[in-house]
C-alpha cells in the first residue's frame, strides 16, 4: 500500500527528531533517518532539501516563540506592571509554549547545535540585563542564568502536559516573589530558615 505523502513527511519529521534528541545533530544522518523510516535517502529529498531544513522545520515555532516570551517578559511596560499581573500573564504564556512545542526545545537543546541555544541564551542574558531593575550587571547576568537553567531542567524531566505546566508555573511564580511565595501566608522565608538552624 503506498504511503500518502502526508503521512511520510510527518515520519520523517517525528523520526528526525526521536533520532536528533537522542544522538544530536552532527551524528544524526539522512541516512539513518531514512533507514528508520524504511525508505531510501532519496525519497526524504522529495519532501526536505537537506538535514538543517529538518531540523528548521522541527525548531522554528519553537524558537520564535522562546524569544517572543523573553522579549515581553523584560519589555518596560511589563516590568512596571503589578507583580501578580506578572505572574498571572507571563508565567502562562510560558507554561502554554513550553507544553505546545516541547519536543522542538528538546531538539534545540539536545541535538548539539550549540548555535541555537547559545543564541537564546545571549538573547535572554543581554535583554534581562539591559532591562533590568537590578544595578549589579554580574547579579543580573547569573540570575538569567539560573533561570535559564531550572527551565531547561523542568523541559526535560516532565513529559506530561499538566506536570510540565504545574512545574513551570511554580518556577515563575519563585522568580518573581522568591521563597515565600511557595510557602503558606502564615510562614515566610525568616521563619523557614530560623527554624531550620534550630532543629541543628
Amino acid at each position: 500500500m503506498q504511503v500518502k505523502k502526508t503521512e511520510l513527511y510527518d515520519r520523517i519529521l517525528m523520526t528526525a527528531e526521536k533520532l536528533f534528541i537522542r544522538y544530536g545533530y552532527a551524528k544524526t544522518s539522512l541516512k539513518l533517518i531514512a533507514e528508520k523510516c524504511y525508505i531510501s535517502k532519496s525519497n526524504i529529498y522529495r519532501y526536505f532539501s537537506s538535514k538543517e531544513e529538518i531540523y528548521e522545520t522541527l525548531v522554528r515555532e519553537a524558537r520564535r516563540s522562546i524569544l517572543e516570551v523573553a522579549d515581553r517578559m523584560t519589555a518596560p511596560d511589563f516590568i512596571k506592571k503589578s507583580l501578580k499581573m506578572k505572574i498571572s500573564k507571563i508565567s502562562h504564556r510560558l507554561a502554554d509554549i513550553v507544553v505546545e512545542h516541547r519536543s522542538g526545545i528538546l531538539v534545540m537543546l539536545n541535538s548539539g547545535r550549540d548555535e541555537d541555544r547559545d543564541f537564546i541564551t545571549d538573547h535572554y542574558i543581554r535583554i534581562f540585563t539591559e532591562r533590568s531593575q537590578v544595578t549589579d550587571n554580574e547579579l543580573n547576568i547569573l540570575i538569567a542564568k539560573i533561570q535559564i537553567f531550572a527551565l531547561t531542567d523542568v523541559i526535560t524531566s516532565y513529559e506530561n502536559p499538566e506536570e510540565l505546566k504545574k512545574h513551570i508555573l511554580l518556577l515563575m511564580k519563585y522568580h518573581y516573589v522568591g521563597l515565600n511565595g511557595l510557602l503558606p501566608k502564615e510562614k515566610n522565608c525568616v521563619q523557614t530558615v530560623g527554624a531550620m538552624y534550630e532543629r541543628t
